[in-house]
């Protein structure tokens, strides 16, 4: 096991292409640690510097405050299991899971009757107990993604480094997988970096995560942290399904407005207009509202609250998302289907301001608020 370090990370392809912009980050002794971030981020340009496989033009990798920067890959004990399969296609699923095993500085370590009884077990977990004696081109791109993530699993090296491991699995697997992950971290203990484009999975499984766009880290924390207080207006709108509302807004006395119509006006405290003026000074100030945070109500409620129309209605099972016009200002909201309008319903909705978030329209930073 080991603690991960990354030092101001930079790598660039091509004289043109810069994947990686001063990337830092650290990730403690055993815990599960998520890369986030769209496609195209730098999230497989960070694990292939930390495992060696690709190196940066500047910046340091430590393992337990070793600097591992210029060894090879196999010098540092990390195991890697990538979303393209890399399968070796003449070898059976038996045979693919055994490889790591027999690295000549691991092939002491296990018996023939343990290294069996290793590879069966990884197998039977990730659902491919019955695939063992198949090759690679038998298999479906699901069943190969799981052997490409068991050929990594089945060691127990210094620390596990999954770059979108289940990225080809159905839904219903790809839930139970999460769970499986997640168990298997938490039994052994063993140090994991995994980068996903899933913000699903990123809240569910990491302790400590990173916001990655255009290969700069928007910002690090534990995912209660993130979710609570984004940082900024990107990692506001990325991290949350459906993503938050953003809205111009402006401050008229202790009353926000949406500039261009009027329609939408939301009552602040004193203290909350007054910090937010200071800020900016009442100008450029951008309104974030998460869709489960938005109450919809009857059109015969209270006549104070915001008036709005309900344009399209996207039903997920339990839950339903709305998708309204207020005025000139399209907005989302999360409920339970139950209690969700039809289409074309005139409905009030209820915003609370305790629950909203401010940035500054300029710098897309979070605005300070109590």
């Amino acid at each position: 096991m080991a603690k991960i370090t990354v030092r101001g990370l930079c790598k660039q392809y091509d004289g043109k292409v810069q994947a990686l912009k001063d990337v830092s980050f650290e990730c403690q002794d055993g815990e599960f640690f998520c890369l986030l971030g769209p496609s195209g981020a730098g999230k497989s340009t960070t694990i292939k510097a930390i495992g060696g496989i690709e190196p940066a033009d500047k910046g340091q990798v430590l393992l337990d405050d070793q600097d591992v920067t210029d060894m090879h890959p196999w010098e540092r004990d990390l195991a890697v299991a990538f979303e393209t399969y890399a399968l070796y296609p003449q070898l059976t699923v038996r045979e693919n899971l055994r490889f790591p095993l027999q690295a000549p500085i691991r092939r002491d370590q296990w018996t023939k009757e343990s290294l069996e009884t290793r590879i069966v077990d990884i197998a039977n977990m990730l659902g491919i107990g019955e695939l063992l004696d198949r090759y690679p081109q038998q298999l479906s791109g699901g069943q190969r993604q799981r052997v490409a993530l068991g050929r990594a699993l089945v060691r127990k090296p210094r620390a596990y480094l999954l770059d979108e491991p289940i990225a080809h699995l159905d839904a219903k697997l790809r839930h139970r997988m999460r769970g499986e992950l997640k168990r298997i971290q938490m039994d052994l203990g063993i140090t994991t970096v995994y980068a996903t484009p899933d913000q699903l999975e990123a809240l569910s499984l990491a302790q400590h995560m990173a916001v990655l766009n255009r290969g700069r880290i928007e910002q690090t924390g534990t995912p209660e942290d993130i979710f609570e207080r984004p940082a900024n207006i990107f990692v506001a709108r990325f991290v949350g399904d459906p993503p938050m509302n953003i809205v111009d807004i402006s401050i008229e006395g202790d009353t926000l407005v949406t500039p261009m119509d009027s329609q939408v006006r939301l009552p602040l405290t004193e203290g909350l207009a007054g910090l937010l003026s200071r800020q900016t000074g009442a100008k450029g100030i951008k309104l974030g509202i998460r869709p489960k945070d938005i109450q919809v109500l009857p059109e015969t409620g209270d006549q104070t609250l915001l008036k709005a129309e309900v344009q399209q209605v996207q039903v997920l099972g339990e839950t339903s998302v709305l998708t309204m016009k207020a005025g000139a200002t399209d907005l989302r909201a999360k409920l339970a289907t139950e209690l969700a309008p039809a289409r074309g319903a005139n409905v009030r909705l209820l915003i609370d301001t305790a629950k909203c978030h401010f940035f500054d329209s300029a710098t897309q930073l979070r605005l300070e608020q109590p």
